[in-house]
């Protein structure tokens, strides 16, 4: 009995695997490689277009135009109108800023536990706590 049972399990298995009752989907890897090789050729015709701007910049100065002369500058990038003083002043701002990311997110070594979450809640419960009663406290009749 045993036997036919145990026959009757793997032809049930060798057919359902012959004709599966969900299709199974047929998943190819991505070849990122060509995306960041973009990324890259971008970024450096980006840097250099900045570098082109600054020696442009330092160019004028030397020659002696105003400052606001300088500032009135303008280039044509990709049909694009640029005013080359106000694109390096917004460069210079977005590289702080992605210097400050970097500085603020740095990457952990281990994984958070349950103790450390706990632990930031309790500390944030004692803030609060103590947030509230600088507000509460009283200075004789009046409230602070």
């Amino acid at each position: 009995m045993q036997r036919i049972l145990f026959l009757f399990l793997i032809l049930t298995v060798l057919l359902y695997f012959q004709h599966p009752v969900f299709p199974i989907q047929q998943i190819f890897a991505q070849n990122y490689e060509k995306e960041d090789e973009k990324a890259i050729k971008a970024e450096k015709e980006r840097q250099k277009f900045l570098a082109e701007m600054q020696t442009l910049l330092d160019a004028a100065l030397k020659a002696g135009f105003t400052e606001k002369e300088i500032r009135e500058i303008t280039v044509t990038r990709k049909g694009k109108v640029v005013h080359v003083w106000d694109f390096l002043e917004q460069e210079k701002l977005q590289q702080k800023k992605d210097a400050l990311a970097k500085k603020r997110s740095k990457p952990l070594e281990r994984y958070l536990t349950v103790m450390d979450i706990a632990e930031e809640l309790e500390s944030a419960e004692t803030g609060n706590l103590d947030v509230l009663k600088d507000k509460s406290t009283f200075v004789g009749a009046e409230e602070k």
